[in-house]
């Protein structure tokens, strides 16, 4: 059976699921427009996963089908496209080019590199540690995108076997797995932060600040990130002592030379940026806003960090549409009552457990479910409006079901079926199953640490 056929089948497949889950008898507590919204979701998130069309324009078409069958007038669709948090990643994707552009990701990368001294331990650490940091200010896929290329070179000049060398899986596991991590840092971490804390004040009125959300998130992923290198190193102890080609590492740092005025461009620009984010308590400027701003300066004559005609294509534009289209999705079930259905169905009986055991309940379902829906965007459109439909039938703080589900929700822990993971997996180092066994311990770890930071942040600071 060719390619070309088995994406009609599964097309057709779709298309039939479509009308069983929009017409089965669900009872009379689901409106019909939030049953055919809730099948509508799972069709495209379906239709993104097995990548039948275009990423862009699958979440286009189903951001308008929605209009046809009947759930919501075009504009109102159009208003929940246009969500804050595109704004936001798009200003990323422009930070990380002009990171990489500025030629400090070099020198970051070579100097972490250098200081390794040819151990493969230290090495691996210092790269997992490396890409933590950049990814809790840049967005998680630009970020992996910058410390793959440096990890796959290292493993060539050492002659680590693709498949067989558990150096380089542990590198190549590592390495997405850090960015992940990075990712929950801070609200600019990653897109699923703003969704988060937008879908928060959107729907339960509650605003986390990025100090808050910080206070929590930098603790966890540094706590993480050892206990992930720990993890791995157990699992796939390294088949070499000492690494080679790092005498030319330390050749091209020490050819590098001062910090060059693009590079101070770029510094001053994010510290002020930066800067911004961390006081929006105090100026109360959206961070969508000062995001796409610092991303305009980027972009000024004599800056020499952006140029447009030749980085546009740079850009996740089919990220972008995909946020689009799911957070348009989820508002509609939201604003349809689904999520109030979801919440009593699947996760009402979690009430019932101790404050400890709610959040390690939203964590595991949330990293459990990325094996049925590896879309992160899809998740947090969809099961945060069900938290706080939940938390607010139950009496309870809706912060205490969301915030972890926030912080979970990168968790692709289990198998490499999230963009990021999926950035080293083509260089064939390691196997999809070669994830799960230190990806389960990974996940009971990160399930503890995110309890013990509730209760012992959050609630402290006065967050819940």
């Amino acid at each position: 059976m060719s390619q070309n056929t088995k994406k009609w089948l599964c097309i057709l497949g779709i298309i039939c699921l479509y009308l069983v889950l929009s017409n089965i008898p669900m009872g009379g507590e689901l409106k019909p427009t939030a049953q055919k919204a809730m099948a509508l979701m799972v069709c495209a998130v379906l239709t993104w996963s097995l990548e039948l069309l275009p990423l862009a324009l699958a979440s286009v078409l189903f951001t308008v089908l929605t209009v046809p069958l009947g759930l919501v007038k075009l504009p109102k669709v159009m208003a929940n496209f246009a969500d804050p948090s595109i704004f936001f990643v798009f200003a990323m994707f422009c930070n990380a080019i002009a990171f990489q552009n500025s030629g400090l990701c070099q020198r970051i990368v070579l100097w972490t590199t250098m200081k390794s001294k040819g151990n493969p331990r230290k090495l691996s650490f210092y790269l997992m540690l490396v890409t933590t940091i950049i990814s809790m200010v840049l967005a998680d896929i630009p970020a992996i995108a910058m410390m793959y290329p440096v990890g796959l070179m290292l493993l060539e000049k050492n002659g680590c076997v693709p498949g067989e060398s558990n150096f380089g899986r542990t590198l190549m596991l590592g390495l997405p797995l850090a960015s992940l991590i990075g990712g929950i840092g801070t609200p600019s971490g990653s897109s699923m932060n703003v969704m988060t804390l937008t879908l928060l004040q959107s729907t339960a009125n509650i605003s986390v600040s990025f100090f808050h959300w910080s206070a929590i998130g930098v603790p966890m992923a540094l706590v993480l990130i050892v206990a992930t290198w720990y993890i791995l190193q157990k699992t796939y102890p390294s088949e070499i002592t000492e690494l080679k080609g790092i005498e030319a590492i330390c050749n091209d740092y020490e050819c590098l030379g001062p910090i060059t005025r693009k590079e101070w461009n770029y510094i001053i620009v994010f510290v002020i940026n930066f800067t911004l984010w961390a006081t929006d308590s105090i100026h109360h400027t959206p961070l969508p806003v000062i995001a796409v701003i610092a991303a305009t300066l980027f972009c000024l004559p004599n800056m020499g960090l952006i140029e447009w005609k030749k980085d546009k294509n740079r850009v996740g534009w089919d990220i972008l549409m995909l946020i689009g289209a799911s957070t348009a999705i989820g508002k509609i079930i939201w604003q349809e009552g689904g999520s109030l259905w979801l919440a009593e169905t699947c996760l009402g009986n979690i009430t019932l457990l101790p404050v400890a055991g709610i959040i390690a309940a939203v964590c595991v379902f949330t990293i459990a479910v990325h094996l049925l829906i590896p879309v992160n965007t899809a998740i947090v459109a969809v099961l945060l409006p069900t938290l706080v439909s939940l938390a607010s039938m139950k009496g309870i703080n809706p912060a205490l079901l969301a915030i972890p589900l926030g912080f979970s929700v990168s968790a692709s822990l289990l198998l490499p079926l999230g963009p990021v993971p999926l950035v080293t997996f083509p260089a064939g180092y390691y196997k999809m199953y070669d994830l799960f066994k230190p990806g389960c311990i990974i996940s009971l770890v990160w399930v503890a640490v995110m309890v013990v930071a509730m209760l012992g942040i959050a609630v402290p600071i006065g967050l819940i």
